[in-house]
């Protein structure tokens, strides 16, 4: 029986967009792990205007309110190239947050189910927020630590309203975390790596700022192409990377992004970046000129003691070389040498698939310490 006082209505309006955008601080204001997104950004990337991902998509906002109060939020969404590449059966949920109440998770879910059924879908997948390269899936493992940077972070409660409405698992993103262990010898580690790149006659060393504008755009075509075969890919735009990395360029330190280059060709890279949620958070959504400054000094200048690494790739040409070793061992020396107080380095995220860079990983000491899940359902 339908509850007259719970009702679900698409968001109307810049007042209504901004109530979407505030409403988690009322689920996670007793969460200290938590990290509250910055407002301006979010409502960047939420504009149907400005936001990258209206180059090729669509989408819906709602929110739920019960005798007026709001409950619940959630979007409802299509992606244009994920049809190119995948099926046009399936449309996407994100941005889904909800109290405890299964009354109020089903009143979001059939809300964006039938959205998206109006468009022509006949499936529902997510959470994506919006694409795989942005939030993706549902935390169901490692609620004790903090999210690092462009990660997920939800109550514990959220899997069993997922899962109460009729979803069911479709794939498990992990997140890892390198850390220095008792033993590590940093000159070991280096005769190891550079083996690996004398045997393959490849160099490694940072992508300097004046490479940027010639190497980025390179390790952009370089990971649509090596990512292509792996689980619900869809390639990056250049408005997508220029709105990821080109926005993080000048907060992320020279020696963090590397390359190994066979001649003047990229065989390999990792971009690491600054775990900037570690300042985020004391922000509270705030990002006017002096949270920048802030920011800036953080990544830029105070010692590190959290990163994300936030892409790696090898090239088709150059895997089952042992290059995806270079790198790994390459970030763990560079954070042995120049960042002494690193705590740990997030590798993520690292699809359940990826046999070769998850053995790796743990083969050289990662932890995996978050699971972020994917759902879908037939609707």
């Amino acid at each position: 029986m339908t509850n007259p006082s719970l009702v679900v209505e698409p968001v109307a309006g810049p007042a209504e967009l901004d109530a979407f955008i505030r409403y988690p601080w009322e689920i996670y204001r007793d969460d200290p792990l938590w990290v509250p997104p910055l407002i301006p950004m979010q409502r960047d990337f939420l504009n149907r205007d400005k936001g990258p991902f209206f180059e090729f998509g669509q989408a819906e906002y709602f929110l739920a309110r019960r005798d007026g109060r709001i409950v619940g939020r959630i979007s409802a969404h299509l992606n244009g190239l994920y049809e190119e590449h995948h099926d046009k059966d399936t449309g996407f949920f994100g941005f889904f947050e909800c109290e405890n109440s299964q009354e109020t998770a089903d009143a979001l879910f059939e809300a964006a189910a039938a959205w998206v059924r109006g468009h022509g879908k006949t499936r529902i997948h997510g959470p994506l927020s919006f694409g795989i390269y942005d939030e993706v899936g549902l935390l169901v493992d490692g609620f004790d630590s903090p999210p690092s940077m462009m990660q997920t972070h939800n109550p514990p409660y959220y899997e069993e309203l997922v899962k109460g409405w009729g979803f069911e698992k479709t794939y498990d993103w992990y997140a890892y975390r390198i850390s220095e262990k008792p033993g590590m010898d940093v000159e070991k580690l280096k005769r190891l790596r550079d083996s690996i790149l004398t045997r393959q006659k490849c160099e490694i060393r940072p992508i300097e700022r004046k490479e940027f504008a010639k190497r980025g755009p390179q390790i952009k075509e370089l990971f649509n192409d090596i990512w292509s075969k792996n689980w619900g890919h869809v390639p990056l735009t250049d408005k997508q990377y220029e709105d990821i990395f080109v926005t993080l360029q000048p907060l992320v330190r020279p020696d963090l992004e590397t390359m190994i280059l066979d001649g003047d060709d990229i065989a390999a890279f990792a971009v690491v970046s600054p775990d900037m949620n570690r300042s985020v958070k004391k922000f509270n959504g705030k990002f006017g000129l002096w949270q920048k400054l802030q920011l800036l000094w953080d990544c830029r200048v105070k010692p590190l003691t959290h990163c994300r690494a936030i892409i790696m790739g090898v090239s088709r040409a150059h895997q089952w070389k042992r290059l995806h070793h270079a790198i790994i061992l390459n970030i763990i020396i560079n954070f042995l040498v120049n960042h002494p107080k690193m705590e740990y380095c997030d590798c993520s995220l690292i699809p359940e698939s990826l046999e070769q860079w998850n053995k790796t990983l743990q083969d050289f000491g990662g932890e995996r310490y978050k699971v972020f899940r994917l759902y879908d359902r037939a609707i």
